[in-house]
């Protein structure tokens, strides 16, 4: 399987920023950063539990904080916590302790590398559709810029 390149890695960070936003509102801080990168978590999950599974899902999602914590290893406190439910639950605490602006780039980071693990293991057409599926108003935005209504 080829590896992402730039451009597509590029692109879902934009996707995961946007639905961040989205879910956050403009101006949030960590906490509401936070809760939005687990609402996002939340949304995909009942949209991939039926083709990955629930332990499908937990492994892509410790594979996706394993790697965005090289960017972020402040991430890895996050692993000393109890176990709580959702996605990207156990994320919260440590985006919570961030400046709102870091947070959300961790958060990007850690749901685009999530997507780009579920492109490579399922292939671009139908994690396009599963992510469309889960987070149809971070299209909706591109579809808007793109035919610039």
């Amino acid at each position: 399987m080829a590896p992402q390149t730039t451009l597509e890695i590029a692109a879902l960070r934009q996707l995961a920023a946007r639905v961040l936003r989205q879910r956050a509102g403009p101006d949030a801080g960590a906490a509401a950063v936070a809760a939005a990168a687990r609402r996002a978590g939340d949304e995909l999950a009942p949209v991939l539990a039926p083709l990955v599974g629930v332990a499908g899902i937990d492994a892509l999602a410790a594979r996706a904080m394993h790697l965005a914590q090289r960017e972020y290893p402040w991430l890895e406190k996050a692993r000393d916590l109890e176990h709580r439910e959702g996605l990207f639950a156990h994320v919260g605490f440590s985006l919570e302790q961030q400046d709102p602006a870091v947070a959300a780039d961790a958060a990007a980071a850690v749901l685009a590398t999530f997507a780009g693990l579920l492109v490579r293991l399922i292939g671009e057409p139908l994690a396009a559709r599963l992510l469309r599926q889960a987070w149809a108003d971070g299209f909706s935005e591109v579809a808007t810029e793109e035919t610039g209504a």
